[in-house]
């Protein structure tokens, strides 16, 4: 006979919090992955939601409900159901790993064809712009993950997003599933319970059960997923007669003494009181081999396939594991799914926590899992983000295992990668829980504490957010005068200089780089010297000064070629073409973008080669070869058309539309005009949008 006590009631304790993801996660996407099979009732809620979403004042619905009330299962209904017209595209994101928000808006742009922007920046105006314009049905589920223990959002990325979108929401409408209510105004919301009776009854039947079918479901409060655990539960060891009577013999004859007994209900809900009983009836009637399969895979927050399972097994044998994994299927406690043929099993969020809270301790797992994910990991070769997944996963284990350090190399590993393909929203989210945990520790001779706070800035920076950018690099700053670090402190000073110059504070941008540049010297960090003064020189190419511009420029080029820096020549090339170009000296300007442009191209730097063939461009317009310019601006174009720069798009266009006009085209430049402010709009660039209207309208 089940027997409430301490143990149960911490069990209860952990199946009443919400599972809030420290480390950034991994995200479903596609379709959902529950099933419909066995589905009953919920008519009114359907009716609900479907007005709900016929209504134009509304963009946001949310369904709450306490773990297993189907609320996943209620969106997946949703989803599939054909009746529901006026949604062209469908998307699914299950973030309950903790997904970043630039990895959901990538994979909803990507899935419909639309353009990526390669600045992270312009993600969340360019998905709102999509959704505004497009007839899409968008379900982000578990969103509890994405929450702090104050229901407030654990990302600002998130937060910016939906309340953008309660205000100009238009066309499409996101329904989000979740056991907490994020802090936001003017959603609709749908509090999920229990099913009816005679809902509850009816899937009962449906599943084989007999016997007293109404009492049971009233008792349960008709908890959908108490009701298929205990059908499973029957099924499983009494096949010949299911009936609720039997529910004795597996130690859940007190069930209903239990949940209506107020000293052990008290101020819990009925339904995770019943749950507790029947997990731990369930439970203890699985096997050994079951009980350890099952345990020891709780330690992956991914789906997992048998090799998986076999690397936290090792005691078991793949046909056995294979075997097992599906009996679990039967008994509730996994779902099952394919990926690429592959058979993947994976928890529903309840279970999960219940079974890692019976797994106790899982050090010796995480170790597991990640030899299991270095094995699998591709060393090199990257094109997108799923290539480092098993880096991001085996972060995920060391941070889990406290082992900061080790989660700092693993994902400086794949640093280079993020910073160049743009994921700079990633780099916060995994620097950003690095610095939070060193932070309280106050270790500040761990140089992988200020080499990550210098990283924070720098993705900081990289997403236009100077102010937070600057905190950072000030925090490292501080720390390396403290003990002394003064190759940081140089790198830390050039930093904030980048800083304030991107926010136009020139002289104070000077004063750092100034700083930096003298520290360089004295300790003969000759490639940090070169930076300087690099850096020295767009601020004062920025202040109109360009005679200092072209010195400093000129000296960071020198630099650069004694010490075979090919990547910062380029750049300094670039630069001095900047200056000259401003003084409206073009056959110079011309040939350092050349000069440039080659090194690009010998180098593979696709992007620095648009960014030339612009400035190219634009040296040739203002000389009055209109020609080449157009030739120039095409080939910047159709290589941004090829990386999906967004911005740059737009900006060849623009500039494209300025050259056509220059030789009476107007049709074409009108024309040109137009891409440009479509682009821009996606971006959400408005002065630009306005400067391309301003444009149309002149020539119209």
């Amino acid at each position: 006979m089940n027997i409430w006590g301490a143990e149960q009631q911490k069990i209860l304790d952990v199946l009443e919090s919400t599972t809030k993801q420290e480390s950034p996660g991994i995200l479903k996407a596609g379709n959902p992955s529950k099933s419909l099979a066995n589905w009953t009732g919920r008519t009114e809620e359907i009716a609900d939601l479907k007005q709900w979403l016929n209504n134009p004042n509304i963009p946001l619905i949310g369904i709450e409900g306490i773990g297993g009330t189907g609320k996943s299962m209620l969106a997946t209904k949703i989803y599939e159901d054909e009746e529901i017209t006026g949604f062209k595209k469908r998307f699914w994101a299950d973030v309950s790993y903790g997904a970043v928000f630039t990895d959901v808006a990538t994979q909803v742009l990507q899935e419909f064809g639309f353009a990526v922007p390669n600045n992270e920046q312009d993600l969340l105006p360019t998905l709102i712009q999509y959704l505004k314009e497009n007839e899409i049905l968008l379900i982000i589920d578990n969103v509890e993950s994405l929450l702090t223990q104050k229901r407030a959002w654990g990302s600002q990325f998130y937060q910016d997003f939906f309340n953008t979108w309660v205000e100009f929401g238009s066309k499409s409408k996101v329904i989000i599933t979740t056991r907490e209510r994020p802090k936001i105004p003017k959603f609709q919301w749908l509090n999920l319970g229990g099913l009816k009776v005679e809902d509850g009854v009816a899937l009962l039947k449906e599943l084989g059960i007999t016997g007293n079918l109404t009492e049971f479901v009233e008792l349960v409060d008709g908890y959908p997923l108490l009701l298929k655990f205990v059908a499973d539960l029957l099924i499983e060891e009494y096949p010949q007669d299911p009936d609720l009577k039997r529910l004795t013999s597996l130690g859940l004859g007190n069930l209903q003494q239990l949940l209506t007994d107020e000293k052990v209900v008290g101020v819990h809900r009925r339904e995770n009181v019943g749950m507790v009983l029947v997990l731990d009836a369930s439970f203890g009637r699985l096997s050994d081999l079951q009980k350890s399969l099952l345990l020891n895979i709780s330690i992956y927050r991914a789906a997992v396939n048998s090799h998986g399972a076999s690397f936290v097994c090792s005691d078991i044998s793949q046909s056995e594991i294979e075997t097992e994994l599906r009996n679990l299927v039967r008994r509730s406690f996994l779902s099952e799914k394919l990926i690429d043929d592959h058979r993947y099993y994976q928890f529903q969020p309840v279970i999960l926590e219940y079974v890692r809270y019976q797994a106790g301790n899982q050090t010796e797992l995480h170790h597991q899992a990640i030899n299991y994910y270095r094995s699998i990991a591709q060393e090199s070769g990257w094109q997108t983000k799923e290539d480092i997944q098993e880096y991001l996963e085996i972060f995920y284990h060391f941070y889990q295992l406290e082992d900061y350090d080790l989660a700092f190399e693993t994902i400086r590993h794949c640093d280079n990668f993020l910073t160049l393909r743009g994921y700079y929203a990633n780099r916060v989210e995994l620097y950003g829980q690095l610095v939070s945990k060193w932070s309280r520790t106050n270790d500040k001779e761990n140089w992988h504490y200020t080499a990550s706070l210098t990283s924070l800035g720098n993705a900081y920076q990289s997403l236009g957010q100077y102010q937070k950018a600057i905190e950072y690099h000030q925090q490292s700053l501080d720390i390396a005068r403290e003990i002394g670090d003064v190759r940081r402190e140089s790198s830390s000073l050039n930093n904030l200089g980048n800083a304030y110059d991107s926010l136009g504070e020139y002289q104070k941008a000077i004063s750092f780089h100034y700083e930096s540049l003298e520290i360089t010297r004295e300790i003969g960090d000759i490639e940090g010297e070169s930076s300087s003064l690099n850096n020295l020189g767009l601020a004062y190419d920025s202040l109109g000064e360009y005679q200092k511009a072209i010195s400093f420029h000129q000296q960071s080029l020198n630099i650069a070629k004694e010490i075979g820096d090919i990547r910062g020549e380029s750049y300094s090339l670039n630069n001095l073409g900047l200056v000259y170009d401003s003084l409206g000296q073009y056959q110079k300007a011309i040939a350092f973008y050349q000069q440039s442009l080659d090194i690009k191209r010998e180098i593979g730097d696709i992007g620095g080669e648009s960014n030339s063939l612009n400035n190219l461009g634009n040296a040739y317009k203002a000389m009055g070869n209109y020609k080449q310019a157009i030739d120039k601006f095409r080939e910047s174009l159709k290589i941004c058309n090829e990386t999906k720069n967004i911005r740059m798009q737009a900006e060849n266009w623009f500039d494209i539309g300025e050259t056509l006009e220059k030789v009476n085209r107007q049709s074409d430049a009108i024309k040109a005009y137009k891409n440009s402010q479509q682009l821009y709009t996606r971006v959400g660039i408005d002065f630009k949008i306005k400067d391309c209207q301003d444009a149309i309208v002149r020539l119209s």
